[in-house]
């Protein structure tokens, strides 16, 4: 592309931006900042014509600033290719001026990661000393919101001397620069749009002096019929129905198409007058069936406008047959879209069928066949008044009941939560006091093998959050982490509390888990179990309930493990204060 872009802004903004132009596709365009002065007038015509001068020869120009900065268009009416945007507020282009006005009228002062850059020097050009910096920002605001754009380097020192000048608190709202980009990208485009136009509009310039043959138009739309896009046949089509009519405008009107929108084409030849006489309509029909609608609005020769509605036939049939194959083509794309996305459910539904019958089969059969098996030698031993063996069996009779009642408990929720039964249910409460709860659950069969379990809590933990859900979390994390642990090993649960979010890790040094086996364990189609240290028996149920639960929370599990040296699974809760 050889045209070239200067964009300009004021210094706070441009880290910003350059972040934006760095990570885009802007080969053309060029970056220039001018000085900020919040307390004055700082972009006005000298400063737009050092702009200039600093641009590359021939560039076009677009200055950001708002209305406290902007230059009356008076004073840049005479510079050529200079265009300044007039933003509402500075902060419009990292962030949409509702939510800033919606900050403002909170109390908050407003900075960006770009902003504390130069935090020092802003600070003193307010020309305050701490203790009437702190008296005049107190008075009309309550906080300082750092809209964090997330662009390289540690703001934190600045954003704490800041905080600590105005005496006021601090809050921090991720905004990265999704919202910078798509305005940069806007600004691009409508410019690369307009240079397009120009580009055409000399195009077509100079064909409107050549004298050439329309006919030989005519058959290039016969490649038409080759597309199997609506939407690029109608542009390829009303670009040629601009160059042989010369219209001020064209508009297409799909018929049965829901997908495609109005497409409205805009000439570069002015009309005097829009009237019937210089106006008509072409129907796009194939087989008899109308597929859309061609209006062909203020053409600038009308004395050959019944010539032009000939050649409108010609173009209703071409047209037609292009369109009508566009549209079957994505119906039959549709159509194996479908069909592929059955399959993939249908492949899903198989392998949840394939895992139930091989949980009911199997897994729960085991520890009731033992129930059954070893209950019979009891009774053999209470015959024999054998006091060791019968409090051998019985300690394995209450082993396979326990692993029968938690695989019923988890085929139940499990089932529920596949059918829509169990409700999601949030609310406060404290996650330590569920946490020291539940793991008294665990001290029997911990001690039969002589394992720890540490805690590694705060006093107290509020989340926002389904309470049984997470029960059922923490009641599988843990019976994993002792079952791969092995005997005199240890198990840790700990809680950390960040500011929207509270983060659970349970933590074992036991078996651990190969690297290629992490990714199948919160899937219902691999059917991956490994017995535990002790032998006992798991059907991997449980880490999909954990995972399905974490999810309803738009939350994330995962987990961290080395065989051999344990694993460490974690998961994240909201907690109090994210539930606003």
């Amino acid at each position: 592309m050889d045209e070239k872009l200067t964009l300009s802004a004021c210094n706070f903004l441009i880290p910003e931006i350059a972040q934006v132009i760095k990570n885009g596709n802007y080969p053309e365009v060029q970056l220039i900042s001018y000085p900020a002065n919040c307390a004055s007038n700082s972009l006005n015509l000298a400063v737009v014509n050092e702009i200039s001068s600093k641009s590359v020869s021939g560039s076009d120009i677009i200055v950001f600033g708002s209305f406290c900065h902007v230059p009356q268009k008076s004073e840049i009416a005479g510079l050529k290719n200079v265009q300044v945007v007039q933003l509402e507020q500075c902060f419009e282009l990292i962030i949409n001026p509702e939510t800033i006005y919606h900050f403002v009228k909170q109390g908050y002062y407003i900075v960006t990661n770009g902003w504390l850059k130069t935090c020092e020097r802003n600070i003193r050009a307010w020309g305050f000393d701490k203790t009437s910096g702190r008296l005049f920002f107190q008075e009309s605001m309550k906080s300082i919101l750092l809209l964090d754009t997330k662009i390289p380097g540690d703001y934190m020192p600045n954003l704490l001397a800041l905080s600590d000048y105005m005496g006021l608190p601090y809050e921090i709202f991720p905004t990265g620069l999704s919202h910078c980009k798509k305005y940069i990208d806007s600004v691009v485009l409508n410019w690369r749009n307009d240079n397009e136009q120009k580009k055409l509009s000399a195009k077509l310039s100079a064909i409107s002096k050549q004298s050439a043959d329309y006919q030989l138009i005519f058959n290039q739309l016969e490649t038409l019929v080759s597309l199997t896009s609506e939407k690029e046949i109608t542009k390829i089509g009303v670009e040629l129905i601009h160059v042989l009519f010369a219209p001020s405008e064209i508009v297409y009107k799909p018929i049965n198409n829901d997908r495609l929108e109005l497409f409205e084409f805009k000439g570069f030849f002015n009309s005097v007058g829009i009237n019937s006489e210089n106006s008509f309509k072409i129907e796009i029909k194939y087989a008899g069936e109308l597929l859309g609608t061609v209006e062909v609005i203020g053409i600038h020769f009308p004395q050959f406008r019944k010539k032009y509605e000939e050649m409108g036939i010609v173009i209703s049939q071409i047209f037609g047959m292009a369109i009508a194959n566009a549209r079957k083509y994505s119906e039959l794309e549709d159509a194996n879209k479908a069909l592929k996305e059955s399959k993939a459910m249908l492949t899903a539904l198989n392998a949840t069928k394939d895992r139930f019958f091989s949980i009911i089969a199997h897994d729960l059969k085991s520890p009731l066949s033992s129930i059954v098996g070893f209950s019979e030698i009891l009774v053999e031993q209470i015959e024999k008044n054998d006091i060791a063996s019968i409090e051998k069996y019985a300690g394995i009779i209450l082993q396979s009941s326990q692993r029968a009642v938690n695989l019923l408990m988890n085929l139940m929720q499990w089932s529920q939560s596949q059918t829509g039964r169990m409700e999601y249910t949030p609310r406060e409460f404290d996650l330590t006091k569920l946490a020291y709860d539940i793991i008294p659950m665990f001290d029997d069969i911990a001690g039969q093998k002589r394992i720890t379990i540490k805690r590694l809590l705060p006093p107290k933990a509020l989340v926002f959050a389904d309470m049984a859900m997470i029960s059922t979390v923490l009641r599988n994390l843990l019976s994993n982490a002792v079952k791969f642990t092995k005997p005199d090993g240890e198990v840790t649960i700990s809680l950390k509390v960040e500011r929207n979010e509270c983060i659970v890790t349970v933590k074992d040094n036991g078996l651990g888990i190969p690297k290629d086996r992490i990714d199948k364990l919160f899937r219902i189609d691999s059917n991956y179990t490994t017995p535990g240290t002790a032998n006992e028996a798991g059907t991997g149920l449980g880490l999909l309930l954990c995972e399905e639960f974490i999810r309803k929370h738009d939350k994330k599990i995962w987990v961290e493990s080395e065989p051999g040296k344990g694993s460490a699974f974690y998961f994240t809760l909201p907690n109090h204060i994210a539930k606003a």
